[in-house]
């Protein structure tokens, strides 16, 4: 007879293999079971424990972030002797009705429940269903492992959706988070807790509710459009009055007022679309908020969504004192524990030349800086040719120019540095006039600040500095490098809703679309949102300069040009007017005598 337990056959006839060796079956310690007692012998515990020890142990078949999870998992549970954590006496337990409670309220925080969906088990399972109950053990901890990493900001890697997006969420420790959450009290509340806890999150999860519900803090109202006209100010009397009335869903409480008057409660009603219209809050509808009046209305559950993701890639501590800078609105603020100490406009790049997402340290303060022009600049704008009031050489084989400090320098006054690869910074800026524009992207992807010197008062009295010494630094007319004693935290942002003082959200244009990208990145992949959404990239020419006598007869040398990254559009356009360009002004050089390298450089 055969009996098997847990994998291993024994034989009954054991007396007749062993005669040969002057052994008995008498002799033998064995105690007898029947085959039904010895499988009883084991309890459901430890036969759910062996079932998931089992699928645990199979042979990876494909490698990708399944097989990572599936090893995370593994690792847990083989510090608990592969226990069920989930499953008591062949039931859920309450622990784990609470966990799969929470996950499918995993909308409101702007996650998709449909990804968390864990199996339904009859509250009167049969205990030789260990298969199944193993099944749902491991279903639970591996979602509950996902909306711990979702929660973190690990939904998506947002380096591979944009080069511009540069700030990557601390990986989760899957073993620690999945013993706190199998050890703590209330497990929904520990799942929770994993989520941003600051206001401006809980501003969203607010608003996410209230559009779901049907009541989202939406402009009441028809679709009315506002036609040109003059500038309508409190107090004033027009027919295109009683048309906003009716856009902004302002009726009159009584007839005794005449509709086309502009009266108090339509100005409240429009200072609070201008907030959320990112307008300057003044109650004069003007152009700008004609415009904003006609304009479709934005898709607002895109937009929290992606705020929402945005939080979750955050530091979930930006520093007690920190700079942050919110592209879109166009401000740079100092906020020392949760207050702001300073706000100022900023200037920032071109959807061409975006300026990048990421966080970083200021270390370095720069009085009377030189500008370090770019290769690009030098090529594409400059034409290899040296202004004057700059300076420049070759260094490498590659031609540098960088311009001397001064008033009309490109940064002003000061600039203050964050080291980073992306080699952006603040500064100063001699044109003034750009930061009266409401929408300010200009530059080539650094910050400009509208009042460099109160900012540099501000972070020299972080550091201890009074502004008379700042004052003394600002006077002298010398190139300085200050090194800060405390660094400050420095946090570039891109925020399209930023909820204020009262807690209404308020609205910002999607300057460089990341809005779009992301939403379609969380909802249906990186590669179809990257598919989808392409950026627009400038071609940038970055040549490599010769030496006069490394040309050839033609005017050619193999070292003149490199092809750009996106070689596809490199021949096209205005890339090949400057190519020729530049090879007719070495043309002519060619026809002149050959003289000295420095001679030769000055007629630039």
């Amino acid at each position: 007879m055969f009996i098997k337990t847990r994998g291993i056959v024994y034989v009954t006839g054991l007396a007749i293999l062993s005669a040969g060796a002057g052994l008995t079956l008498g002799s033998l310690p064995v105690q007898a079971f029947q085959p039904g007692e010895e499988i009883r012998a084991f309890s459901t515990t430890e036969l759910i424990s062996e079932e998931i020890r089992k699928r645990l142990s199979r042979k990876f078949n494909r490698r990708n972030r399944a097989m990572q999870a599936r090893g995370d998992l593994a690792a847990f549970y083989s510090e608990r002797d592969y226990k069920p954590v989930w499953i008591t006496d062949g039931q859920l337990n309450s622990k784990a009705r609470q966990v799969i409670d929470e996950l499918a309220r995993a909308g409101k925080y702007g996650l998709d429940p449909e990804d968390y969906r864990t199996p339904v088990l009859n509250d009167n399972a049969d205990d030789s269903l260990v298969d199944e109950l193993a099944k749902a053990e491991l279903m639970i901890s591996g979602k509950a492992l996902k909306y711990m990493r979702d929660a973190n900001g690990e939904r998506i890697d947002q380096t591979r959706l944009s080069r511009f997006l540069d700030r990557k969420a601390k990986p989760l420790d899957a073993t620690e988070k999945l013993g706190g959450l199998a050890d703590a009290d209330d497990p929904a509340r520990y799942l929770t807790s994993l989520h941003p806890q600051n206001r401006q999150f809980k501003a969203l999860m607010a608003a996410l509710a209230a559009e779901k519900n049907g009541s989202a803090d939406s402009e009441p109202g028809e679709r009315i459009r506002i036609p040109r006209g003059p500038v309508l100010r409190y107090g004033m009397k027009h027919p295109q009055v009683a048309l906003v009335r009716r856009r902004l869903g302002v009726p009159v409480l009584n007839n005794l007022i005449d509709p086309r008057v502009y009266g108090s409660r339509l100005r409240e009603a429009v200072i609070r679309f201008q907030k959320s219209a990112g307008l300057p809050a003044e109650g004069i509808i003007g152009v700008k908020t004609r415009f904003a009046l006609n304009a479709p209305k934005p898709d607002r559950h895109k937009q929290i969504i992606a705020n929402m993701e945005r939080w979750r890639w955050m530091p979930r501590n930006l520093g007690a004192t920190h700079v942050r800078v919110n592209i879109p609105e166009y401000k740079v603020r100092v906020v020392r524990n949760d207050e702001i100490i300073h706000e100022e406009r900023v200037i920032v790049g071109k959807p061409t030349n975006k300026t990048p997402v990421f966080s970083d340290e200021m270390e370095t303060v720069v009085f009377n800086p030189y500008w370090n022009v770019p290769q690009s600049i030098i090529w594409n704008e400059m034409n290899g040719r040296i202004p004057a009031g700059y300076e420049g050489g070759y260094r490498n084989g590659r031609m540098w120019i960088r311009q001397t400090p001064g008033p009309r320098n490109a940064l002003g006054r000061v600039k203050f540095l964050f080291p980073n690869k992306h080699a952006v910074y603040m500064h100063d800026t001699p044109s003034k006039s750009l930061f009266s524009r409401g929408r300010r992207a200009f530059s080539h992807g650094c910050v400009r600040v509208r009042n460099p010197r109160r900012l540099a008062e501000v972070v020299f009295g972080i550091n201890g500095w009074s502004k008379a010494q700042v004052s003394r630094r600002w006077a002298s007319r010398s190139n300085q490098q200050v090194q800060l004693k405390k660094k400050i935290p420095v946090h570039i942002t891109y925020f399209t809703l930023w909820a204020d003082k009262d807690g209404n959200l308020q609205s910002f244009g999607d300057v460089y679309g990341h809005d779009n990208r992301i939403y379609a990145a969380v909802t249906k992949g990186v590669a179809w949102a990257r598919a989808h959404f392409p950026e627009v990239r400038k071609v940038k020419i970055q040549p490599r300069v010769a030496a006069y006598d490394d040309y050839s007869s033609d005017g050619y040398t193999n070292d003149w040009w490199f092809p750009s990254a996106n070689s596809s559009s490199y021949w096209s356009g205005r890339n090949v007017r400057q190519q020729k360009r530049r090879v007719r002004v070495y043309r002519k050089q060619k026809r002149r005598k050959k003289m000295a390298f420095d001679e030769f450089f000055s007629l630039f």
